[in-house]
């Protein structure tokens, strides 16, 4: 057993994947984590702040440009690099740029320019996703795509660490500028180091899908059955709702119950990245062993019941002791969870498409992530807290059913046509 785990992970595109993994999840958690405990810190008033939600709109809509960064070669770089490194390296260079101008800006003063470099930040942040995923799933042949998946959570943790623990210490020190700062020049290192780390060429894309930027959208449609087509994006948009809804309020609530930033950083962004990684690795694991349909059933399961822990925590108040158990519940069956869904959407990925097709996919999960979750800050306000996380937990049942009837009715299909 101990073989074959460390023949799943410990090679050099795994380790690529972790760099790739910790870049993109820098990003992710400073607008889903950070800048929510920052809007909260300024006294910004809770509606507003769940309507921050809609600055990861990006996320949602990237498969609209992922065609263009498919297709089209950076002049010059991509000769020295090759076409994703290329284009990541330049992607970063302006994720890099758009986090400093958010640091720089001020909440109090003028919401709405904060609002706006939060959303430059997740539009970089979308793109390098876009190369991000689509290198991974074309390095990797399907048999490690689920180790893959975890190697690639296991950075996203690593990154919120940095983004989110991280960048709460510094503010202990800091103004929220220098913490924004040092959060790109990580970024900057990682840029470099991931540059420079020799790996096997790209992928080898069909002339045709140069042409064509419609291409790997018709080939996803026609692949499938329209019942089946219907039934993924039904699993694929409901999978991660509950678990997301009740994210995008998690860090207002820990603060409204009276946490300091330190309890926040310890508990939320280091045991409970710790408790993450637990959870994507033997995620990874449970897709090679009982497969990947089961293996979302299973943490189905767990992210569903994981949300009765805020209502636990709710009821006894600022117990530091709960908030542990909360997060290690919820940490534990997210990190279950993504590692099986992440490897769910790159299996089906045709791969002269991965970078399209990935981004088409993500961004329906996307869609509860932001358009849906904007209205968590007024459902708080309207039903309660304890209210409010007992919804969430209804959110994520109907993702259940669904794998139920997928495993009785079909199969995914684990080989496709490249």
């Amino acid at each position: 057993m101990i073989q074959n785990f460390s023949s799943l992970y410990l090679n050099k595109n795994q380790f690529l994947i972790f760099l790739m993994g910790i870049s993109s999840g820098i990003p992710l958690y400073l607008i889903l984590s950070t800048l929510f405990i920052w809007l909260t810190r300024e006294n910004i008033d809770i509606s507003t702040i769940g309507l921050f939600a809609l600055t990861q709109i990006p996320w949602t809509i990237k498969f609209l440009w992922a065609p263009f960064i498919d297709s089209f070669k950076i002049p010059i770089l991509h000769k020295i690099v090759g076409h994703r490194k290329s284009w990541l390296f330049v992607i970063q260079f302006f994720l890099i740029f758009s986090i400093f101008l958010l640091g720089l800006s001020s909440p109090t003063k003028n919401i709405e320019l904060t609002a706006f470099f939060a959303l430059l930040v997740s539009f970089f942040s979308a793109s390098q996703d876009i190369v991000i995923d689509g290198y991974r799933i074309e390095i990797l042949d399907d048999s490690s795509q689920g180790a893959g998946a975890a190697v690639t959570q296991f950075g996203y943790r690593i990154g919120g660490i940095l983004a989110g623990a991280g960048s709460l210490y510094l503010k202990y020190y800091f103004n929220w500028s220098i913490v924004f700062t040092i959060v790109g020049l990580i970024i900057l290192f990682l840029a470099l180091l991931i540059l420079f780390i020799p790996i096997k060429k790209d992928y080898s894309f069909k002339k045709e899908s140069e042409k064509n930027l419609l291409k790997p959208f018709y080939e996803f449609l026609f692949r499938h059955s329209a019942i089946k087509i219907f039934l993924i994006l039904i699993l694929i948009f409901s999978f991660k709702f509950g678990d997301v809804i009740a994210g995008v309020m998690a860090n207002p609530f820990y603060v409204k119950l009276g946490f300091s930033n330190i309890d926040i950083a310890n508990a939320s962004k280091v045991f409970g990245v710790l408790m993450t990684i637990i959870g994507v690795f033997l995620g990874g694991y449970l897709v090679k062993k009982i497969g990947i349909i089961n293996a979302l059933i299973t943490s189905g399961f767990f992210q569903a019941i994981s949300n009765l822990m805020y209502v636990l925590l709710n009821l006894v108040g600022p117990e530091i002791s709960y908030l542990y158990l909360t997060i290690a519940g919820e940490n534990f069956s997210g990190g279950l969870g993504s590692a099986a869904f992440v490897a769910y959407l790159s299996a089906l990925c045709n791969k002269n498409y991965t970078g399209t097709q990935y981004a088409l996919l993500s961004s329906i999960m996307g869609l509860a992530r932001t358009v849906l979750s904007s209205p968590s800050g007024f459902l708080v306000e309207s039903f309660g807290w304890t209210n409010f996380f007992v919804l969430s937990i209804f959110l994520g049942i109907p993702a259940i059913f669904v794998l139920f009837w997928m495993k009785k009715n079909f199969q995914l299909e684990m080989q496709k046509s490249n």
